[in-house]
Parts: structure tokens; sequence; C-alpha cells
């Protein structure tokens, strides 16, 4: 996790393994994304050799979980998004976070939800 003055950031970044796999798109481009690291306020994707990245809105898709996401920066293969604020996007960002971690590090937490009778499948 990246914390301190130095980290402009409003939320604490998860760093992750670089196996969760996340959708990108819109109605013009779709594309898989490997998930670097995340936070409530947004996340940082390899996208690869993609050279024009000028998309400014884009919809995040993870285990069929849809949050909409601001498209903050672009280079060398990786992008920066912030998570969208409204009160509906808010919602769906928060769940599509916990989905996220939840799945990441399931072996360190497998029951983390159970008694919520919350059913992940990563």
């Amino acid at each position: 996790m990246t914390s301190g003055p130095q980290n402009r950031r409003n939320h604490t970044r998860i760093n992750l393994t670089g196996r969760t796999m996340v959708e990108l798109g819109d109605k013009a481009l779709r594309l898989s994304a490997t998930l670097l690291d995340i936070s409530l306020g947004g996340a940082r994707l390899e996208i690869g050799d993609l050279a024009d990245f000028s998309l400014q809105q884009i919809e995040v898709t993870f285990n069929g979980l849809r949050t909409i996401a601001d498209v903050v920066w672009c280079r060398a293969g990786e992008i920066g998004l912030r998570f969208r604020e409204t009160a509906t996007d808010t919602q769906s960002a928060v769940t599509f976070f916990e989905s996220v971690i939840l799945c990441e590090y399931r072996s360190h937490a497998p029951s983390a939800r159970a008694w919520q009778g919350s059913a992940i499948h990563c």
C-alpha cells in the first residue's frame, strides 16, 4: 500500500498480484486489461501497447460487476482511472472494489463475506 505526503490520492492504493483481469470499453472499444493497483477512488491498469487511448470515460467490468471511471492519465501501456463520484456510481465503485479485493486475496480470507450470504466467484 502506498500512503504519505508524496501520494496525492485521497485513498490508499492496494497493490495487486497482476492476475486480476477486467474488461474496458464503450460502444466502440472493448479490451482486456490487468489491474495493477486499486483504491476506493480509482485504479491503475496495464493495457499493453495500445498507442492511442483517447477515451475520457470508460466502463470497467469484473465478474459481471460494472462501474464507470474517468481516464485521468495514459502512458507506457498503462492507464489511471478515477471512479465516478455520483451516488449510483460510488455504490457500484465500492462494490467493484470489494469484489476485486475479495477475489485477489481470497486465500487469505476465504470467508470474509460468508456471514452476509454473499457468494463471490472468481
